[in-house]
């Protein structure tokens, strides 16, 4: 036998000496955008929220275009009906995981999002989720995530300056057209 095989028969229950690193920095990580684990921070979670909400006016424009094609108003809005409703259901489903996980990154636990279904309590709930940072270092959630890149930082800056477009908009144009 070589001296290699007698150190493994020496000892049967020692540790493998294979690393457990999946090649990933203890100190972030790189979030996946439908996943229920982990934290995103404030513009990230921003601009999944415009990310998702660009899709879906993408989505009801030609088809509340192609059902103006239909033959009667009953039609037109059992059809449209069904699909907001289907769309209204997986939206939430995605805003209560987005809730949750920018929760976990103020290091509260995920059914604070419950909150929002409180009237008034809901308005502080989403101004605390989007002005306040989360954690720099890893919290009872996990560590914290990877820098945003660009096109993070360019979608979650259209939320604000939409924001800000249409107060600007409802100001002056009641003043233009008066």
């Amino acid at each position: 036998m070589s001296e290699a095989s007698l150190a493994v028969d020496a000892n049967p229950y020692s540790t493998p000496d294979a690393s457990l690193d999946a090649g990933h920095d203890e100190g972030s990580y790189q979030p996946k955008i439908f996943s229920t684990k982990g934290r995103i921070g404030r513009m990230r979670y921003l601009a999944y929220n415009a990310g998702a909400n660009l899709i879906l006016m993408a989505a009801v424009i030609p088809m509340a275009g192609g059902l103006a094609g239909l033959e009667t108003m009953t039609d037109m809005s059992s059809t449209f009906g069904i699909v907001y409703v289907i769309a209204n259901i997986v939206g939430l489903i995605i805003a209560i995981i987005w809730g949750k996980r920018r929760l976990n990154d103020l290091n509260r636990s995920g059914w604070w999002i419950l909150l929002l279904l409180v009237p008034l309590v809901n308005f502080f709930i989403i101004i605390y989720l989007i002005a306040f940072g989360g954690s720099e270092e890893p919290n009872n959630y996990g560590p914290p995530p990877v820098a945003n890149s660009m096109g993070v930082i360019i979608l979650g800056s259209l939320i604000p300056v939409i924001f800000i477009l249409g107060i600007l908009a409802a100001i002056l144009v009641p003043m233009i057209a008066g």
